[in-house]
């Protein structure tokens, strides 16, 4: 393929020509042989890594050019289209993302709902069974991590059910793989009953630019179907940047970054005890391995989030009492969610939770 400027040359590291054939986004092209080839070779390396960092048991990957969503869309329409499933169940998430994936492939959303277990919003497995049981054509759409007062869904029991009533299951692992007690987790789940596909987000635990994700399986055909959905060629460009960033960070300092986020989690949690204390709040109560939340109760929390968006903190999540976002109807509390991602430093956390300080204790005292 041609490209008039030297500059976008550049930034397609020169495989102008994209991946894939007309409908199989796997398939070698042979008018590019070293972008099939480069895609290969990401595909091997990107299953490899996550072999190694806690799915060993699962046997195909896939580097798509799409974001987590779409690439969740991707795994559904192949489903879709090779064993005929007509909807997802899917545990309530306030997440628009994985819904337009649903809605995208022509399937019906049929949401679970969630039950509030002290601070903690968690999925109701029992209303998950029942609907299973009197679904037919269906899978399951299952989520790893998301922002507190959410917690992880119990993926090893869903996987169980999902063995027993024969349905597909997707695990949406978007944040999961820095944390290794969800990779144990999902790990746990392919042996214990049916897992189909685990999507993961390459920016959220990469490094990479946004753009990419890293499907696996257990079982090799799911990654065909995949592959065999995406709609014509596709940009090479996202997949070298993941392939960039895996050879880039290596198992070693992807370790490393994962001790220092394990820190980094105790430390935000450590500052958040001490500024919710400082104003009459407390921290929810709730398992999330990147985020934690603090209540916001009598507090304009919105006006908050604007002022801390103000300070260039662009992370916080900002939730009024009873608002869409909390992922069940009614939540009794406003509160603020801060995270600690992998590739977060002391020093982002240390300012951050300074700059909260100033704005938090700045609103209180204005009239």
């Amino acid at each position: 393929a041609r490209v008039f400027s030297a500059y976008v040359e550049r930034l397609s590291a020169g495989f102008n020509h994209g991946v894939g054939r007309s409908g199989q986004l796997n398939e070698p092209q042979p008018k590019a042989v070293g972008a099939s080839l480069m895609q290969q070779i990401a595909n091997t390396i990107a299953l490899d890594a996550l072999r190694k960092l806690g799915l060993s048991n699962t046997r195909a990957g896939l580097v798509t050019p799409l974001s987590t969503g779409m690439s969740i869309a991707l795994v559904l329409g192949g489903l879709r289209r090779e064993l005929d499933i007509k909807c997802v169940l899917y545990p309530r998430i306030d997440h628009k993302s994985p819904q337009r994936a649903i809605s995208l492939t022509g399937l019906e959303e049929l949401p679970i709902p969630t039950l509030l277990d002290g601070d903690a919003v968690c999925a109701d497995i029992e209303a998950l069974e029942s609907t299973m049981a009197k679904t037919p054509s269906c899978a399951v759409l299952a989520t790893t991590t998301f922002f507190p007062p959410r917690e992880p869904d119990p993926i090893k029991q869903i996987a169980k059910l999902c063995s027993e009533h024969d349905i597909p299951l997707v695990i949406n692992n978007a944040y999961g793989v820095q944390s290794r007690v969800i990779m144990d987790q999902i790990h746990s789940a392919i042996d214990a009953g049916r897992v189909d596909a685990v999507v993961q987000s390459s920016d959220k635990n990469f490094l990479a630019p946004v753009g990419s994700s890293i499907i696996v399986s257990p079982n090799p055909q799911i990654i065909d179907w995949t592959s065999d959905t995406y709609a014509g060629r596709a940009t090479a460009a996202p997949i070298t940047q993941t392939l960039a960033a895996l050879l880039a960070l290596g198992l070693n300092n992807y370790r490393t970054l994962q001790q220092q986020q394990l820190e980094n989690i105790a430390l935000l949690n450590e500052k958040m005890q001490e500024f919710s204390a400082s104003i009459g709040q407390r921290v929810l109560q709730v398992n999330n391995p990147v985020a934690c939340a603090v209540t916001m109760d009598g507090i304009d929390v919105r006006e908050l989030g604007a002022r801390l968006y103000n300070e260039r903190v662009t992370g916080p999540r900002a939730v009024e009492k009873g608002s869409y976002g909390s992922s069940i109807d009614d939540y009794p509390h406003s509160y603020l969610v801060m995270n600690a991602a992998i590739g977060a430093r002391k020093i982002d956390i240390e300012n951050a939770t300074t700059k909260l300080y100033k704005q938090a204790s700045t609103l209180i005292k204005s009239p």
